[in-house]
């Protein structure tokens, strides 16, 4: 579900432009998926939630599950929006055309449809990036030896690793290794303990032991797959490289897509921007449908009609899906917009839209991991957090416009307020009394084992 375009364009056009050691999240990810899903998921399943911040409201209160529920719902809602053009397609008219499907089958199929194309979507990537796979290297100067060998002569490997300030945490340092392991974690417990998206794609599965496997199969699957992605990256740049300057791809993040379009026979071209629009779709639907469970199951059953039928659940979701998708064409038409501007990566701009979700997660992480921190308390960090990272995306858009301010990394734009909502939120854990017993029992780690049998099937 999160495997998008965005992924296919970011990863090769992040080796083209800059080289492939950001792939290091490719060694860290794994870790850290494993430690988010063991920290959170079995806390769901054991309270039977259809979203996360249902958990909050037993945890804490309805004020904590209204207000994360609320930022959640807006700032994932950019994440959708986040879209490029495929190939030589306008990115106004990609954006219609795929928001439009992708609403209309999610709104008819709910989550069954949203998972059935996802597979489907899924296999179609995988052949398309395996052709482009082996028609860089047919292409490029020789085997994989010498493509590896001629982008890192070239300053496309992993040069950083010999340079002091990858070690460093200065925010004006692109990539620093501290930086990136922190930003993989924290991205990891984020979509673990928050971000509905991945959690609903869990809890559509009959019992924790089924998520479970769920979970080790992305281990299993992203890894090839990501260096597969990696490794097309330096390819198409140790193809480029041996033609003229002026014949090169400027942009990094269009390099692939013009190596798709001109050195492919057809009809391969349109197939694999079949590929690249269903990646779109995939992220998409996901996303419409797990927004729409939210504003669901958070909203509408709990705010308007708390004895709404399954039917009328069911309906209103429908609309709302339509209502989100819709919405989320218009955002992804203004970021296009204000994005082209910047003469960022995709990388970089995806992180300035959804850098404000992952605040919530802590407040999660102090849930299942302390008996003391109670309702107002976490209603202060989520403010913490905000006061964080508003001033850096702020910081990080000056940089990039004005020459008198210097730019800092766009890895650091979550790190200050991530930071201080940890140190405070321990603080305040081991400055405070412990919560009510009902607060508490079998929704934090050290009282899991004092609730009793765990209940873990849905």
């Amino acid at each position: 579900s999160l495997l998008s375009t965005i992924s296919l364009v970011s990863i090769p056009g992040e080796a083209y432009a800059h080289g492939v050691i950001m792939s290091l999240r490719s060694v860290i990810s794994p870790v850290a998926a494993m430690v988010g899903f063991y920290l959170f998921v079995r806390f769901y399943f054991r309270s039977r939630v259809f979203t996360p911040f249902q958990y909050l409201e037993e945890r804490f209160d309805v004020r904590v599950r209204s207000v994360a529920a609320v930022l959640y719902w807006l700032t994932r809602l950019f994440y959708l929006a986040v879209f490029e053009g495929a190939s030589q397609w306008p990115v106004p008219l990609t954006i219609v055309l795929v928001g439009i499907v992708a609403t209309l089958y999610t709104a008819c199929g709910g989550v069954r449809a949203v998972i059935w194309t996802d597979m489907v979507q899924f296999v179609i990537l995988a052949g398309g990036m395996t052709w482009v796979l082996f028609a860089a290297i047919n292409r490029g100067p020789g085997g994989m030896v010498e493509v590896v060998q001629y982008a890192i002569e070239h300053g496309r490997g992993m040069p950083e690793l010999q340079d002091p300030q990858f070690y460093s945490v200065s925010p004006y340092v692109r990539i620093s290794l501290w930086v990136l392991i922190f930003g993989v974690f924290s991205e990891f417990l984020f979509y673990n303990s928050s971000d509905q998206i991945a959690i609903q794609r869990l809890l559509s599965t009959s019992a924790y032991s089924q998520a479970k496997r769920s979970m080790y199969t992305f281990v299993v699957v992203s890894i090839p797959v990501t260096v597969v992605l990696w490794f097309i990256g330096m390819a198409v740049f140790a193809y480029y490289g041996q033609m003229p300057e002026a014949q090169r791809p400027v942009d990094g993040d269009l390099a692939l897509f013009r190596f798709i379009a001109h050195e492919l026979p057809a009809p391969i071209p349109g197939l694999i921007v079949a590929a690249m629009l269903a990646a779109v779709m995939s992220t998409l639907d996901s996303g419409i449908n797990s927004l729409s469970t939210v504003a669901t199951k958070d909203f509408y059953l709990r705010l308007l009609r708390k004895n709404a039928t399954e039917d009328d659940q069911v309906r209103v979701t429908r609309w709302l899906t339509i209502f989100t998708g819709a919405f989320a064409v218009v955002m992804g038409l203004t970021i296009a917009y204000v994005s082209s501007g910047l003469g960022e990566t995709i990388m970089e701009a995806g992180s300035i839209w959804i850098s404000l979700s992952i605040i919530v997660m802590p407040i999660f992480l102090l849930g299942v991991t302390t008996r003391s921190v109670g309702a107002t308390q976490a209603i202060v960090l989520l403010g913490v957090g905000a006061a964080g990272v508003i001033p850096m995306i702020v910081w990080y858009l000056l940089g990039r416009n004005l020459e008198s301010v210097e730019t800092i990394s766009f890895m650091y734009l979550t790190i200050p307020g991530l930071v201080a909502m940890i140190v405070v939120g321990y603080a305040m854990a081991w400055l405070s009394k412990p919560q009510p017993e009902e607060k508490t029992d079998g929704l934090t780690l050290l009282s899991l084992e004092e609730s009793g049998p765990d209940s873990t099937t849905r």
